[in-house]
């Protein structure tokens, strides 16, 4: 899963207004949200009472708009810590700056369509997946493919995505595709499909989700790529969690019972179809769990420096 800000000059103009907005705002709860419960227990968070998010602002996943927090992830979290007896408030910053956030004590938890990775899971706490980042393929309406596409079927057209995107090497990989394109943008690449100009592109499906949730009259269609080992990062799927220090195994335990919530409840589909993300495929698992053996067991115990016997808060959700 890419950390796809970094590309995307659209998201990066919505991060600088939203830069302003700063650590102090609060949002997505009432009164009594904020407030801690008499029979809640007292965890420990950077600002007392509150769970401060570590978050760049990028819409589907997290966005700040009046007064309230926005995007599916973030609201995942707003939702966990209302059971929790907590509030939530907003730290908008450049994606690369989160980890370290957490890491230095800024922030509680981050979050943004943040993928797992064996580094991460060395540097901080992660939770369980909240879903699975899927590569879809952009197209136009009347194109002869729905449900799944089969990465050899781009053979005969041309495919755009953006520049540096992890999975552009592989597309060049398939064999017979007329033409690779590159662009600077999602917009820039979406207008070409809806002009004729380019036949398929893969793009930062959360963005393309998004942007047809708001524009629902768009000629295009997204369709999930099939699994294909011999294009793993086209068409393999990313696990996303949420990162949280290290130092607070007691907070992290009460979110991940929060997240174990959130599948049981199907509150996790709800918010993800609420911002747009309506395929099934977001909570499909992947065939293989690349975190096995390194900050998970067979049977989902905590390895590696974040092991630690979590404690039980189930009693918060039930």
């Amino acid at each position: 899963m890419l950390d796809r800000a970094t590309f995307d000059i659209s998201r990066r103009s919505l991060l600088r207004a939203g830069a302003g907005l700063g650590a102090g705002l609060l949002g997505g709860l009432g009164g009594a949200g904020r407030a801690l419960a008499a029979d809640k227990p007292k965890f420990k968070t950077v600002n007392e009472g509150v769970i401060t998010i570590a978050m760049s602002g990028v819409m589907p996943v997290t966005g700040f708009k009046d007064g309230k927090i926005t995007g599916s992830d973030a609201e995942m979290i707003v939702a966990i810590a209302e059971k929790l007896g907590l509030g939530v408030k907003p730290n908008i910053m450049a994606w690369a700056a989160t980890v370290e956030s957490i890491r230095s004590g800024r922030a509680d938890i981050m979050c943004g369509d943040m993928g797992w990775t064996a580094p991460r899971a060395n540097a901080m706490l992660l939770t369980d997946e909240i879903y699975y980042g899927t590569n879809f393929v952009t197209m136009k309406k009347s194109m002869p493919f729905n449900g799944t596409f089969n990465v050899n079927d781009a053979k005969g057209y041309s495919v755009g995505s953006g520049t540096g995107y992890s999975y552009v090497p592989d597309i060049k990989k398939i064999p017979g595709v007329k033409e690779v394109k590159l662009y600077d943008s999602v917009d820039a690449c979406v207008r070409d499909v809806l002009a004729g100009r380019l036949d398929l592109a893969v793009l930062d499906s959360m963005t393309v989700d998004y942007m047809l949730l708001q524009n629902p009259n768009l000629d295009l269609k997204q369709v999930p790529v099939t699994p294909n080992d011999q294009y793993p990062h086209l068409s393999g799927k990313g696990h996303a969690v949420m990162g949280m220090s290290l130092e607070n195994p007691d907070m992290f335990d009460a979110v991940n019972a929060g997240v174990k919530w959130l599948w049981r409840t199907k509150k996790n589909a709800e918010l993800l179809k609420e911002n747009g993300m309506t395929s099934p495929s977001y909570l499909e698992k992947a065939d293989k769990n690349p975190r096995i053996g390194v900050d998970r067991d067979g049977k989902g115990n905590i390895l590696g420096p974040a092991a630690h016997t979590p404690k039980d808060f189930s009693a918060l959700f039930a």
